[in-house]
């Protein structure tokens, strides 16, 4: 099993462990059984993850005399809404959960959001901790204590930094998962080498027919590496006020692809689609050199991601990236690379090059 700790020692201790492993729900159980975090574990999921987990997770607690309270929300996107987000907390208060209690969220991404944001808000907030079931979940979402809801289809515009206890994150999910799942996932994969780490990018590269097959080794030590870069971000920079911003490589372009698309595109796929565009910008702005260029266009192609034509209307994509929450003073940040492994935050980015690449995938 991988350790990766989240040292977070400001004004309040707010650091936790990550938990890589192909299996973990065992020390998940042993955990709550010993009221590690809280009494009565509420074990959040969607339709989805509750046949594949969550009536298993409960069966394991009722045989070590836990009673969890499980909620279910429909799987997708839209579950991240204020109504939602609402409805859960009635069922709580109703449940006569209590500050004592702590918030299991079963799931990806979405779970997490918004269990994470549940869990921050209900009596001004209670433990949680996080068990991601997807790839894009468990390198991205689950570390760093973002969580969020969306707001007529803009994305995160109401939440809140609430960090987690504990981070369960369990490779075998990863076998329940469709291909565009593991797509997705793979987008915020190559996403964190790019920015950070060039022997990760070379790794991925090598192992990328391995990768794709979800080799249980060669995951477990990519996530690891992931959640270890993360993590190392958010330590530096816990609330996003200057060295995080490099985590939304692909993002500001990504974001705006997936509202045009109206979120039928997932995030990961939106995601890898900004990663080529900026790229491809940052070399045609004399930023990144052609060889880095090649490099990053061979490893995606090699993982399947970002290929073929988009959809779009480049002018549409380049209004919708003006009302990013990072847009500055009116101008629009941009995180590019000069160089693999090495990301950039830019606030005087030519958005010219950028709708010049969006205009040849189009």
């Amino acid at each position: 099993m991988d350790k990766v700790n989240v040292e977070l020692r400001g004004e309040f201790d707010n650091s936790y462990e990550i938990s890589v492993d192909y299996s973990v729900m065992d020390e998940l159980v042993a955990d709550l059984k010993a009221r590690k975090y809280g009494h009565t574990p509420v074990v959040i999921c969607d339709e989805n993850t509750r046949e594949l987990f969550g009536h298993t997770l409960v069966e394991k607690l009722a045989l070590e005399d836990v009673d969890p309270l499980m909620l279910t929300v429909p799987a997708g996107e839209n579950s991240k809404s204020l109504d939602v987000f609402g409805s859960l907390l009635e069922a709580m208060l109703e449940a006569g959960i209590t500050r004592q209690d702590v918030v299991v969220a079963l799931g990806g991404g979405v779970v997490g959001d918004l269990s994470g944001y549940v869990a921050g808000s209900y009596m001004r907030g209670i433990n949680f901790v996080q068990v991601p079931t997807t790839l894009l979940s468990q390198v991205d979402s689950s570390v760093g204590g973002k969580v969020a809801v969306n707001i007529k289809h803009w994305k995160n515009y109401c939440g809140m930094f609430y960090q987690p206890k504990r981070v369960y994150t369990n490779i075998s999910a990863l076998e329940s998962l469709p291909e565009r799942e593991i797509l997705s996932g793979l987008g915020e994969v190559v996403k964190t080498a790019f920015i950070a780490d060039r022997d990760l990018v070379d790794y991925l590269s090598a192992n990328a027919e391995k990768v794709r097959s979800l080799d249980s080794e060669v995951m477990a030590k990519v996530v690891a590496r992931c959640c270890e870069i993360k993590a190392d971000v958010v330590i530096r920079d816990e609330k996003e006020g200057g060295v995080r911003r490099i985590l939304n490589y692909g993002h500001t372009v990504g974001h705006a692809i997936e509202t045009f698309a109206g979120y039928e595109i997932s995030h990961g796929e939106c995601v890898a689609w900004g990663m080529r565009i900026v790229a491809r910008a940052c070399h045609k702005g004399g930023m990144l050199s052609a060889e880095d260029l090649k490099l990053h266009e061979e490893l995606m192609d090699k993982l399947g991601l970002a290929t073929g034509k988009l959809d779009i209307e480049p002018a549409k994509i380049m209004q919708l990236m003006q009302k990013d929450k990072k847009v500055k003073q009116g101008a629009v940040v941009i995180v590019g690379l000069d160089r693999l492994g090495n990301a950039v935050v830019c606030e005087d980015f030519s958005l010219e090059l950028i709708e010049a690449e969006l205009e040849k995938m189009a």
